[in-house]
């Protein structure tokens, strides 16, 4: 006697975008943060908080991809390639932030 062959899922197709529209979209989405960071924290600042955010947003992505245990050899983009990312930029702002930005974080009366 044969096993008992199970039907396939039946899972809808999802309409593509097209990439003219995913790009567009994925800038937006990048310049708005953006953007509202630098209107709302003093100048001194805005290279601290960005490698701040940036690096906690690498932190929850990476844990996110852990826990929906997302695979890391593939050939489209997962959460580890954008965790990746954000943590490039954070270490990036890190680095371009001097001393007298990280006294000012600190404490801002120190600050002339």
């Amino acid at each position: 006697m044969t096993p008992w062959q199970s039907a396939p899922s039946y899972r809808p197709a999802r309409a593509a975008l097209s990439p003219v529209v995913l790009l567009t979209s994925l800038a937006v989405a990048t310049i708005v943060p953006v953007m509202l960071l630098a209107s709302f924290v003093p100048r001194p600042l805005v290279l601290p908080v960005l490698s701040l955010t940036a690096l906690g947003c690498a932190a929850v992505l990476a844990l996110a991809a852990y826990w929906r245990r997302a695979p890391r050899h593939v050939e489209s983009i997962t959460l580890w390639d954008l965790a990746g990312g954000a943590a490039l930029i954070g270490f990036a702002a890190g680095m371009l932030t001097g001393p007298e930005q990280i006294i000012y974080f600190v404490d801002p009366t120190l600050m002339k």
